[in-house]
């Protein structure tokens, strides 16, 4: 073997003891004790930050709300630095994020889009993370309809056999604002097979009926009051 091609071997094998090194050293996914903390606030979030405006009764729960977003704002962006390649925190942050949407954060919106995409793509195949951006696209705005239907395909595709009632109820809501009535008919059907007893959505799906009924032609906006804005 001649010198250069000893070299050239020594050179490669230490690139990839580097690389070996490396990756060795960043840390795996963050432990479920570790993320309890940051799941209860989520937990607590999720009846009042659901949709837009936020179901609060007074201005003073609405600051009472907003001290807990940020509480776990920054408890999970902590998470973020010590567990850079988990998917799972960067989708609880993309669904935080949602939620600061509908709490009129600024840029929240962005962020949202940020994490969610940073989680599809350290795993390819995340229902999870899917859902979520469908879901925020279908709030954000009657533009972004197309978009939160593209996601909310995505995932009830991935999720198959599963069923995954939350996007099926999403999708009623996107195909109707894009003035697809009949998909949003089909859609609300397929939902209210699985979870019957939800009378909002039996009430949406008459309304998408008689508009389909009607020979109506495009959808009601959603009545953001901060319209998502890409950067």
């Amino acid at each position: 073997m001649s010198a250069a091609t000893r070299c050239a071997t020594l050179s490669l094998f230490l690139s990839l003891l580097l690389i070996s090194c490396a990756a060795a050293r960043r840390p795996g996914p963050a432990p479920a004790a570790t993320l309890a903390d940051a799941d209860a606030k989520l937990a607590r979030l999720r009846p009042v930050l659901r949709g837009y405006p936020p179901r609060v009764g007074s201005e003073e729960e609405r600051r009472q709300v907003a001290r807990l977003w940020q509480q776990t704002e920054a408890e999970l962006n902590q998470l973020a630095e010590e567990y850079p390649d988990d998917p799972t925190v960067q989708w609880r942050l993309g669904e935080l994020y949602r939620f600061g949407h509908d709490l009129d954060v600024p840029e929240a919106g962005s962020q949202c889009v940020e994490h969610l995409q940073r989680a599809i793509a350290l795993r390819p195949n995340y229902v999870d993370a899917y859902l979520e951006l469908g879901l925020f696209y279908s709030n954000a705005g009657i533009q972004w309809a197309r978009l939160g239907e593209r996601h909310l395909k995505k995932a009830i595709e991935l999720s198959a056999p599963k069923p995954l009632p939350r996007a099926w109820r999403a999708l009623a809501i996107t195909h109707y604002y894009q003035g697809k009535f009949n998909s949003s008919v089909s859609a609300a059907d397929t939902y209210l097979s699985l979870v019957p007893n939800d009378d909002e959505m039996r009430d949406f799906r008459s309304i998408a009926l008689r508009a389909l009924a009607s020979g109506a032609r495009g959808g009601a906006p959603t009545g953001r009051a901060v319209p998502f804005e890409p950067n």
